[in-house]
């Protein structure tokens, strides 16, 4: 049926949907490329983290004889300083690392739609039909998977940890921070595994969801066609440039030669002393115009001549024009060129 969206969303779908703002992209990947960016940096930085740590909780034995009001404003300003140095390079990691993990799924994008006042944000009744929609019951159950999943994470690590937690006693007090340690390292290692599997997952999940939205009825995809198409001036500039490039193809086949400026101008010239009193600009291009001209010449083995100079002065001749009588003696070098080439082909041949 004509009103199913069956019909996959074209560029401009799409386009339009990323102004509003709606883009395919996943809560979890740019959480869990903050998070492991949070953890490399405290890995990073853990000598000078635990270091003031230590201190922290050495210093109030430090000042224990002094006055309590003296002792209390030495021990919350340092601890409070220290606790800054160590809480901003985190927080500026987690909030660059979290801009650059949406910045890796949907790119730069600047829209204001998406906080603009809708009067609809703030009905009762949309917000209660909100609660039970199918994509809050979809998140729910994403979450119960991820507790789940989490769970046998940290059930794994510590039945792989639990004999070593089990002889700390037989060890003493010297091997709780390693084997505290190593059980952090083991579940770290493991849960940051688990995050980036359920954030690609989850990214699979929201972009199939976000594609699944965007599909369109083949009544839309037709009126979106013939939008792009334009109006009745636009079709007919479009038929316009089409019947100027066949009629340079034409024209171009009727040059005796093409004179070029490596691949920004390109102009042919005819020349006939039966017909013709000077050479005549027979087509000329510039960009991909010129390029096809020289694509065309090539094609029928018209000679094509590479002089800077003079394709600049030509180009300014409009076409069907005779040469100016400036270029007369330069254009004359350029036929004389293509007498030699053409007795040159007949020798060979």
């Amino acid at each position: 049926m004509s009103g199913e969206k069956t019909e996959e969303p074209t560029s401009k779908k799409l386009r339009d949907a990323r102004k509003k703002g709606q883009v395919a992209k996943s809560k979890e990947v740019s959480g869990t490329f903050g998070l492991l960016a949070v953890l490399l940096t405290i890995w990073a930085m853990s000598d000078f983290l635990f270091g003031s740590i230590q201190n922290m909780l050495l210093l109030p034995a430090q000042v224990y004889n002094e006055d309590f009001e003296f002792a209390f404003k030495v021990v919350s300003s340092v601890i409070l300083h220290d606790f800054i140095l160590l809480l901003i390079p985190l927080i500026v990691v987690a909030v660059f690392s979290s801009i650059i993990g949406n910045v890796m799924q949907f790119g730069v994008l600047f829209s204001g739609e998406s906080i603009k006042p809708d009067i609809k944000k703030i009905n009762p009744v949309q917000g209660m039909k909100k609660i039970f929609a199918l994509k809050n019951l979809v998140e729910f159950f994403k979450s119960i998977i991820k507790i789940i999943f989490l769970s046998f994470v940290v059930y794994h690590v510590i039945q792989v940890t639990l004999q070593d937690m089990m002889n700390i006693p037989f060890c003493g007090t010297s091997c709780i921070m390693p084997v505290a340690g190593a059980v952090m390292k083991k579940l770290l290692i493991y849960a940051m595994s688990a995050f980036v599997v359920i954030a690609i997952f989850d990214y699979m999940f929201e972009r199939y969801n976000f594609m699944k939205e965007q599909r369109m009825t083949k009544d839309e995809v037709k009126r979106e066609y013939k939008e792009m198409e334009g109006s009745a001036e636009i079709k007919g500039k479009r038929k316009e440039l089409h019947q100027e490039i066949l009629n340079s193809a034409e024209n171009t086949k009727k040059s005796d030669v093409v004179i070029k400026n490596p691949t920004h101008l390109a102009i042919g010239l005819h020349y006939s002393q039966a017909s013709t009193p000077l050479p005549m600009i027979m087509v000329k291009g510039r960009g991909s115009h010129a390029r096809f001209i020289v694509k065309v010449a090539e094609k029928e083995g018209i000679p094509i001549l590479e002089n800077v100079p003079l394709a600049h002065a030509l180009f300014d001749v409009d076409i069907a024009r005779y040469i100016p009588s400036e270029l007369i003696e330069p254009v004359a070098e350029v036929f004389r060129w293509v007498e030699e080439v053409k007795e040159e082909e007949k020798y060979k041949d």
